[in-house]
Order: C-alpha cells, then sequence, then structure tokens
C-alpha cells in the first residue's frame, strides 16, 4: 500500500530508472524510431558543389528578375490577344455568381433584428 507521508509521495522521481524500463510501455506504446531520431538519410551538396554544377549548365546564380510578374500586368501568355464579346459575356456571367454567392453568405450571416431583439432582451 502507498505511503500516506506526502515527502515520499515524489521520491521516485529521485531514483533512476530500471535497466529494461521503456517508457509507455505499460499503456501500449512500444519502441519505435523515427527519421527525426536518426537524422537525414545523407548530407546535401555543399555550395560549392552546387555553385558548380550551375555553372556546368550556364545557369546564373541570381534568378531572373522578370519571374515573379503581376499576373493583373497580362505580361505574356495572354498579352496579344483580344478581348471579345464572349469574354465580355463570360465577366459578366461570373460577377453575376460571385453576387449570387455573396447574396447567400451574407443572408446566412444577418439575423432579422426581432430575433436579435428578442434574444438580447428575453421576456
Amino acid at each position: 500500500m502507498a505511503s500516506k507521508d506526502p515527502k515520499n509521495k515524489l521520491a521516485f522521481l529521485s531514483m533512476p530508472a530500471p535497466a529494461s524500463y521503456v517508457a509507455g510501455l505499460g499503456r501500449g506504446a512500444s519502441g519505435f524510431t523515427t527519421r527525426s531520431d536518426i537524422g537525414p538519410a545523407r548530407e546535401g551538396p555543399s555550395e560549392e558543389v552546387v555553385a558548380e554544377a550551375r555553372a556546368k549548365r550556364g545557369e546564373e546564380d541570381q534568378p531572373d528578375p522578370e519571374q515573379f510578374q503581376d499576373p493583373d500586368n497580362e505580361y505574356g501568355l495572354f498579352a496579344g490577344m483580344t478581348y471579345e464579346a464572349d469574354d465580355e459575356e463570360a465577366d459578366r456571367i461570373y460577377e453575376q455568381v460571385d453576387d449570387a454567392m455573396d447574396s447567400r453568405r451574407r443572408a446566412g450571416r444577418c439575423v432579422p433584428f426581432a430575433l436579435w431583439f428578442v434574444f438580447v432582451f428575453p421576456i
């Protein structure tokens, strides 16, 4: 039976664990190893090796400044296309769908004043 003395209740914390002790084994946990326990499978290439490989391929160290161009600028893929009547119709339809979805969200979010008044000031 356990001791009633509060000083001895936590005495086991200062003792070393038994040699065959596995933490969590009583709860059904078993020994397993994860990648974080053993580290990466191998080291990656050093900076010098990466720079040498880029030089062999003819790549620049600095990225292309035009790489992250603003998509609203329509630079590149759609730059030479004309805006036609079917494009206007598609834009109008998408705008109607967006408005309908917004009104649905608004209707679900809004509580009529009469219901709000009853909940805030119950009779």
